[in-house]
């Protein structure tokens, strides 16, 4: 996936993304980081197709998003949003199953395909146990796990997940990372995600995008683009970087 000079504005007076260019490496686990504003989530809009650019383009296998039909798209990628609406009262398989609607035909029944595709969605994220449950019976760790399956019931490659840890508390987001590394590592899926915290970036990602303003800053792996110079000029924040043997490389803030 090849980002190509993206420029972007909601209102077509102040442009969110300027002339933005990068690659998102397939198999790997990219997250765009940066400030409250910067454009991050807005990006993963344009990945997604959620947004058109004003200028540039993103290719997938060198095919423009805008020429790729949303049905099609939609077996190319899933995306899990940082905030999700359904009925409180809808069960957990119910929700996940939503997911092969791009397999199906217009009123077409479940078949086999989808009934594998779910138990292996629900399987992946823990959530066979809970499956007749529903979602106002569950955590907030749970609920996004349901999200997740969502998403990967639609047997796409890619991956992308807006601020997945949002909301949640320190045992859920873990939960919710290592799941991620698990989809990564074990079924091979590109996931880019947008995080806030530099310290999980750091440990999940192959490579992090950082952005300030609407631009990116520097992408590349955790330890070529995590300095505290590239901290400093994001954030406004004067940091010391830590390598341990156990944790490996982490931030610590000690100033403004």
């Amino acid at each position: 996936m090849e980002i190509k000079q993206v420029t972007f504005s909601y209102d077509k007076k102040t442009d969110q993304l300027k002339n933005i260019s990068d690659k998102i490496e397939m198999g790997k686990i990219t997250t765009i980081i940066g400030p409250n504003g910067c454009g991050k989530s807005t990006l993963l809009g344009i990945l997604s197709q959620n947004y058109a650019p004003a200028h540039g383009e993103v290719l997938l296998d060198g095919k423009s998003l805008a020429q790729i039909k949303p049905k099609e798209l939609a077996k190319q990628l899933a995306v899990v949003h940082q905030q999700n609406e359904a009925p409180y009262d809808l069960t957990v398989e119910r929700l996940v199953s939503y997911g092969r609607l791009p397999h199906r035909s217009f009123l077409g029944q479940a078949n086999e395909d989808d009934e594998r595709a779910i138990e292996e969605a629900l399987a992946s994220t823990n959530l066979q146990q809970k499956r007749s449950m529903r979602l106002n019976q569950l955590s907030g760790g749970e609920k996004q796990r349901v999200w997740i399956a969502m998403a990967l019931a639609q047997k796409t490659p890619i991956l992308f997940l807006d601020e997945p840890t949002t909301f949640l508390d320190m045992y859920y987001q873990i939960e919710i990372l290592e799941l991620v590394k698990a989809l990564n590592r074990e079924h091979g899926m590109t996931i880019v995600m947008v995080l806030h915290d530099i310290n999980q970036a750091i440990r999940y990602s192959d490579r992090i995008v950082v952005m300030k303003a609407g631009e990116i800053v520097a992408s590349g792996t955790p330890e070529a683009v995590i300095t505290k110079e590239i901290v400093k000029e994001t954030y406004q924040v004067n940091v010391l970087l830590k390598q341990e043997s156990d944790t490996g490389l982490y931030v610590v803030p000690i100033g403004i």
